[in-house]
């Protein structure tokens, strides 16, 4: 018999998915669907009819393409991309849709309606190793539109992708750089024949034309990554060079907290996890990126060094950044392990390095990736308090000063400390009065002074208006809103504050600490329970930078308030060696806490012991008049009882 014959043909395939899709699902459902089917109709298929191309098919977020010219599917591609950014900049950036788009030309085979093939799988492999909001496309395709079309693709070298069995050559063109497009239509002018008589302009000094105007739109789009810097002119004299200006703060120059993640390597010498490797890179990248102030080299960019040595000087060179985020992940035993570290470009000093340990599971990477990027970042605020103030001690700018109000040094609670911070950002808004971060910061530590009882007659009314003014200058900012609970609390409206918090952990759920702050809340409503697995999920989440002391003595609290007191007993015990001396009345909680505790388990005289214990330093809290105006701790009916059963004093003058 006859064998049936296999339809194929040369095509351009376009495939596209939404980036962080599984998220704004969780977020919203019905929102989320009602948004994609928007987008395919108004602002995706029209683009996709008007290039002639066919919707192959769609698959949940994702989406196939077919064109028969490579130069229609890029710039269909480009299209799509500046609709979905213009309609984006009106919504907040935790609903926005984001789409990835990868493009090849290759060879297909045609079943039905349906394509497949070699071709195929390439495109859906260039689309995973597109940043979000850009588009990639393989060496093949760029051959056909490099000389066609105005676009500047990035060469990012021969990639080794999954099922595919030799390298794909990846070029790519980066969110921002789309966005700086003029209006004008992509496809290039003919070259004019030459009139006769006349000299022909030779076609070089048109390419180099345009390369200048690509050059050109790719600075002003913020593309550094594409560009090395040039080498600095040989001195003419022995004498030093006059210093570069320092770089307008916030600007596209301004390098502070720049960062390249290189591709994590697959320790395991097991080729099936490469995919978890480029996996992680990718999330790791995607949440350092989340910050939009601070430069990262897309994913797609540095993946060209997967499987290379590296050169981590020469990349900080090319790249003009500041910090390189290295790191290997493997599974093994059922336990997902990941080293990660982190240099400093200019001095390859290492600033950071952790290794991580945790149980294999889904739902165990996305917190992994977000510690990891978020446990760097604090790292490089460090770094760069401490070389501003090597560098320019007495001129610190609005970027300086608050990182300075973010370093790991002010982080736990203590009087001290905020009034540090608070002074930091008020010389921020000084040089800024519309510095949200400013705003944020110091509309917080006011409403943390008068929460903690450090500074009762902190000023509540500006720190309202403080964060109102920042909610005003970023509405989708989670920064924003976590403020504006924080004031609410402290101004006792807990309705109000759980329901931002809620709405803070909906847009960033691996964010631990909030979850403390909505245990804290809850505790003071009377739902303890609740309140205890709250304040669990902010430890098993904690960040490096987290006060874990206080998130372990809500802990003891909360145990001690649903009845189980021998827990409660360790646990305060635990906060109470975690708590620096210099850490103030917040470190009394847990000392309450084990002596209410260890009487309502009927060790009396253990509970006097620690009491007495208490008394003898000098404390804040030494009678139950002082300890019933905490509102955290007169919610504690359990607390309260066992202090007046162990014999805390009525009041200060009984002690």
């Amino acid at each position: 018999m006859t064998p049936p014959r296999i339809e194929r043909r040369l095509a351009a395939i376009l495939a596209a998915d939404v980036t962080e899709y599984s998220q704004l699902m969780g977020a919203d459902e019905v929102g989320t669907l009602a948004a994609l089917k928007a987008h395919r109709r108004v602002r995706i298929a029209p683009k996709i009819a008007s290039h002639s191309g066919r919707i192959v098919k769609t698959t949940g977020d994702g989406l196939l393409v077919e064109f028969a010219s490579v130069v229609d599917a890029v710039a269909c591609a480009v299209a799509v991309q500046r609709a979905m950014l213009a309609f984006n900049a009106d919504v907040p950036a935790y609903r926005r849709m984001v789409l990835r788009i990868g493009i090849n030309l290759g060879d297909i085979i045609i079943d039905g309606g349906d394509i497949f093939g070699d071709g195929v799988n390439v495109a859906a492999r260039l689309e995973a190793l597109c940043e979000p909001g850009g588009v990639c496309i393989s060496r093949s395709a760029n051959e056909q539109v490099r000389d066609k079309l105005s676009l500047a693709f990035a060469d990012l070298g021969e990639q080794t992708v999954k099922n595919i069995a030799r390298p794909v050559g990846v070029f790519g063109l980066a969110a921002k750089d789309i966005a700086a497009l003029p209006e004008e239509p992509l496809t290039l002018p003919e070259a004019p024949a030459p009139q006769p008589g006349a000299p022909g302009r030779p076609a070089r000094a048109v390419t180099m034309l345009v390369g200048t105007v690509l050059s050109a739109a790719v600075l002003v789009a913020g593309g550094w990554w594409l560009l090395r810097e040039p080498a600095p002119p040989q001195a003419m004299a022995p004498t030093a060079p006059a210093a570069a200006p320092r770089p307008a703060a916030l600007s596209p120059q301004d390098r502070r907290m720049s960062l390249i993640v290189l591709p994590f390597e697959n320790g395991s010498g097991d080729p099936e996890q490469d995919g978890l490797a480029a996996h992680l890179t990718r999330d790791v990248t995607d949440f350092r990126a989340r910050e939009v102030s601070v430069p990262v080299i897309p994913a797609a960019t540095a993946a060209a060094y997967h499987g290379r040595s590296l050169d981590l000087r020469a990349i900080g060179r090319d790249y003009n950044v500041h910090f390189a985020l290295t790191g290997s992940v493997r599974r093994q035993n059922g336990r997902l392990i990941v080293s990660a570290t982190m240099n400093d470009l200019a001095d390859l000093r290492q600033v950071w390095s952790q290794h991580y340990d945790r149980p294999d599971q889904p739902e165990e990477l996305g917190p992994l990736a977000w510690r990891i990027a978020n446990d760097s970042q604090q790292a490089a605020t460090d770094a760069e308090v401490a070389r501003a103030m090597r560098d320019h001690p007495g001129d610190l700018d609005k970027v300086d000063l608050m990182l300075a109000a973010s370093t790991t040094r002010l982080q736990q609670t203590s009087k001290e400390n905020l009034s540090e911070r608070l002074a930091l950002a008020e010389r921020a808004l000084k040089l800024d009065p519309d510095l949200g971060w400013a705003l944020s910061q110091r509309a917080r530590a006011q409403a943390l002074l008068v929460i903690t009882g450090l500074a009762p007659d902190a000023d509540l009314a500006a720190a309202a208006k403080a964060a109102d003014r920042a909610i005003l200058l970023a509405p989708a900012s989670v920064e924003a809103l976590r403020t504006k609970a924080t004031v609410l609390r402290a101004q006792g409206d807990l309705d109000g504050a759980a329901a931002l918090l809620r709405q803070v952990i909906r847009l960033e759920p691996f964010w631990g600490f909030r979850y403390n702050d909505l245990g804290t809340i809850l505790m003071m409503q009377g739902q303890a329970r609740e309140a205890l697995g709250n304040y669990l999920t902010a430890r098993r989440l904690a960040l490096q930078s987290d006060p874990v002391s206080s998130i372990d003595s809500n802990i003891a609290m909360a145990l001690l308030a649903t009845g189980q007191f021998p827990e409660a007993i360790a646990q305060a015990q635990l906060a109470i060696a975690e708590f620096t001396p210099e850490s103030g009345r917040i470190a009394e909680y847990p000392w309450l806490a084990l002596i209410a505790a260890e009487t309502a388990n009927g060790q009396d005289g253990q509970a006097r012991t620690d009491l007495q214990k208490f008394l003898a330093t000098p404390r804040t809290l030494r009678s139950m008049a002082q300890i019933q105006k905490i509102p955290l701790l007169a919610a504690n009916p359990a607390l309260l009882d066992g202090l007046i059963r162990a014999g805390m004093p009525a009041d200060s003058q009984g002690g």
